[in-house]
């Protein structure tokens, strides 16, 4: 049979070879000969000079291939001289070994063609005889007109053309990888090489529309391409690149949505370049991307105080409390010893947009709160400067202080980006509202794209100096001091409810009833203790008797939600009243609110008829109806028995949602406080976790929860509302899972509404994809 030539597009990383020669398994010596023979027309196989060695892959090497056949004593020792006696005396061997697993008693050969042909015949005897092998002069790396390298079409940081990469003379492609080389940039256009370098890699990339990486060896001054492949790309380099072919309409709007992952946005955002070369000063979890470098407090006031002077604080504190929200506002980057991504610093980090690290595995504040001392036996003083990258949970010290432009509020996709998600058809898919606390957060929600709100807090209504007005309905007893109280409460809700509907009009509004953990309202205990026995006033002693009777040792688990608001009912019927008649104004102004209440921490059906009930009360005394204000009526999924129970409680609402943290932290017996500062780090350390929980839905169980909801809430309701929300919710992963299982929105902080719209476009458009392949079109 005749010799076919062959182009190898895809060999061994350091076995490479532009062509080869394909061979059946039973050619004959002559067949064998003549293909050693065209692979060395000059007969260098074997000499001392410049010697020719060959590469065969065998069908019995099962993808891998034998090196450097071919090697007479002679070539051993030129070989020897350029790679040392250690690497020839290692290829001897292992062709010496080759041979061994079929005949343990031959000898190799050292006549470099009887080599190969004993060699190839002794391993192809027991093919079949249709069986193919390929034979392959091996290029050589080294000596002074040789090497290796690698080279980019494109900077892999920025996407921007041009040919980057290295080159190593004299050396093979691992050594590249473990030495490292010149600069390809500055090097190509001054070596012979250089030119075809070039055009393969145009014609590359030509071939794969997409920047590519090439491997090259170098041999007697050329080039020779060992692969391209499609470089792997992140961040703003990914960004550019499929920019680049939208914008020249190489890419339609779906194929670019589906090439954007969130994670590249995020990415070419929160580059972590300024903390580059910094120190580590403490490790913590990061609860909220973004870079920041500013100087250290210990307390609200100081931030604020700071923030005032011109300064740009990092606040640090043991953990955030509502009353903290003025340094919070006033601080730049946010640092709390303890908590975690559900922490009370972490969710306002995240609506802030503010760089944020908790859960401090090596950093305590002393007693006094004047320093932060590592485990490295440095301290961290008031006044010092440190970085703070929230994406890698990492405070450094030092860095450069720069006056910001203005808060980055949100990680804003690119223009084109958003023109590509905007051109898409339109077609069912999950949508994204934010969470908005206020008429603000409502309004930078909506312009980032968010379709409503599906999470409005009333107790962040109530954050700062306003925690004290809550604090005081919740300590008050029976009588006109409480009906004041309450008066206060109504007027502050009222107002700032209709600010959110307002700047959402014509969008739906979820407003869910007050869900604090009761003691996040109440004034501390030993602060009060220390304070009655100083003054010995009877006030004081009131106070600090009604806060030990309503102090709980379990607070996330005892008065808070739809609890609170059995308990409370005046107080739930005033949240109600002020919802009921901040809908009633917008209307009669012409506006188009779109109210929904939630009822949180429901855990039985029967919770929900208490709260229509209240509902219906206030209507009534408003003279109005409840279907006269369109107030429809939802249920919070937080505990596993709501969740277990969610078709009887879908039959008395007409919305769900499925809050993530609770349901999550609840499943999994953690507190959302302390597991991610101790357990959850240990866990992952040493191999039982390979994420936490409270970062990545956990789908196995939270997950699975909440696709019986939505079937067991369709069953009986078909048109009920489904949302989620939570800080899962949001992410690339868990907004398909929700899409899948058929939920209607996720809800998130406006500074991740665009990568949850993203991530709920690519979604949709994979989603459509594989419809259209399921019926067969396109094909």
């Amino acid at each position: 049979m005749g010799i076919q030539s062959v182009v190898i597009d895809h060999l061994p990383v350091g076995l490479p070879a532009d062509s080869a020669l394909r061979l059946p398994v039973d050619a004959a010596d002559d067949a064998i000969h003549e293909a050693i023979a065209a692979l060395d027309p000059g007969h260098r196989i074997g000499s001392a000079d410049d010697p020719v060695f060959l590469t065969a892959w065998l069908p019995c090497l099962k993808g891998s291939c034998l090196s450097f056949l071919g090697m007479s004593p002679v070539s051993q020792q030129w070989l020897a001289g350029f790679a040392g006696a250690d690497f020839a005396a290692a290829r001897r061997a292992e062709l010496s070994a080759a041979l061994a697993v079929v005949d343990l008693d031959a000898p190799l050969p050292n006549d470099p063609v009887e080599q190969v042909t004993t060699l190839v015949r002794a391993l192809t005897s027991n093919e079949a005889s249709t069986a193919q092998f390929r034979l392959g002069r091996q290029l050589l790396w080294c000596g002074p007109d040789g090497g290796s390298g690698i080279a980019c079409s494109c900077d892999p940081s920025t996407g921007r053309p041009g040919v980057t990469g290295s080159y190593l003379a004299g050396a093979s492609g691992a050594q590249l990888l473990t030495a490292g080389g010149e600069d390809l940039a500055a090097l190509i256009d001054t070596q012979p090489w250089g030119p075809r370098l070039r055009e393969a890699i145009r014609t590359a990339e030509a071939a794969l529309d997409w920047p590519v990486r090439v491997e090259f060896v170098v041999e007697h001054g050329r080039a020779h391409i060992i692969r391209s492949t499609r470089a792997a790309l992140h961040g703003a380099a990914h960004l550019h690149t499929v920019a680049t072919r939208y914008e020249h309409g190489r890419l339609t709007p779906a194929q670019a949505v589906s090439l954007v992952e969130p994670l590249d946005v995020e990415k070419a955002r929160t580059a972590s370049v300024r903390s580059r070369g910094l120190p580590v000063a403490a490790r913590g979890l990061g609860v909220s991307p973004g870079i920041a470098t500013g100087t250290v407090v210990f307390s609200a006031a100081a931030a604020v105080a700071a923030k005032a002077n011109g300064a740009q604080p990092v606040l640090v504190l043991t953990e955030s409390r509502p009353e903290d929200l003025p340094g919070l506002l006033a601080a730049t980057a946010i640092v709390t010893e303890r908590g975690g991504r559900t922490s009370h610093a972490a969710v306002v980090a995240r609506g802030l947009g503010l760089p944020a690290v908790a859960a401090l595995a090596d950093g305590v504040l002393d007693g006094d709160a004047k320093g932060l001392r590592t485990t490295r036996g440095e301290t961290l003083r008031a006044g010092d400067r440190v970085t703070v990258d929230g994406s890698a949970g990492l405070i450094h010290l030092g860095g450069h202080l720069r006056r910001p432009a203005g808060r980055q509020t949100a990680a804003e996709l690119p223009g084109w980006l958003d023109e590509a998600l905007s051109a898409l058809p339109a077609q069912p898919g999950i949508a994204v509202r934010v969470n908005a606390d206020s008429g603000a957060d409502a309004a930078a929600g909506r312009a980032l794209g968010a379709t409503g709100v599906g999470l409005c807090r009333l107790e962040h209504m109530f954050l700062g100096e306003r925690h004290q007005m809550l604090q005081r309905v919740l300590m008050a007893r029976p009588g006109p001091d409480m009906t004041e109280d309450l008066a206060s409460v109504h007027a502050l809700l009222r107002a700032e409810i209709t600010d959110v509907l307002g700047a959402m009009d014509g969008l739906p509004v979820t407003i869910r009833l007050l869900d604090p953990p009761r003691h996040e309202f109440l004034p501390d205990v030993t602060e009060l203790a220390l304070t009655a026995a100083a003054t010995g006033a009877p006030a004081d002693k009131d106070r600090l008797d009604v806060t030990r009777r309503l102090h709980e040792h379990n607070p996330m688990l005892g008065v808070r939600g739809v609890r609170m608001g059995v308990l409370l009912p005046m107080l739930t019927a005033v949240q109600i009243q002020a919802l009921v008649e901040a809908t009633l104004a917008l209307r009669r102004a012409g506006r188009d609110p779109r109210p929904e209440l939630l009822v949180p921490m429901v855990s039985t059906p029967t919770e929900l008829d208490f709260v229509r009930g209240l509902l219906d009360d206030v209507c009534v005394r408003l003279g109005t109806a409840r279907a006269e204000v369109g107030l429809s009526l939802g249920a919070m999924i937080e505990a596993p028995r709501a969740a277990l129970l969610a078709g009887p409680i879908a039959r008395r609402a007409d919305s769900l949602s499925v809050g993530t943290n609770d349901l999550t932290a609840l499943v999994w017996g953690l507190s959302r406080d302390d597991a991610e500062q101790h357990v959850l780090p240990a866990y992952q350390d040493i191999g039982l976790l390979t994420a936490s929980p409270f970062a990545q839905l956990d789908t196995e169980v939270v997950g699975a929860l909440a696709r019986q909801v939505a079937e067991q809430a369709r069953a009986v309701r078909p048109g009920i509302t489904l949302g989620v929300c939570g800080e899962q919710a949001a992410g690339a992963a868990a907004v398909r899972f929700f899409a899948e299982a058929g939920f209607d929105h996720v809800s998130c902080a406006a500074p991740r509404v665009p990568l949850a719209r993203l991530a709920a476009a690519r979604a949709a458009v994979a989603e459509g994809a594989a419809d259209v392949h399921a019926r067969g079109e396109g094909r």
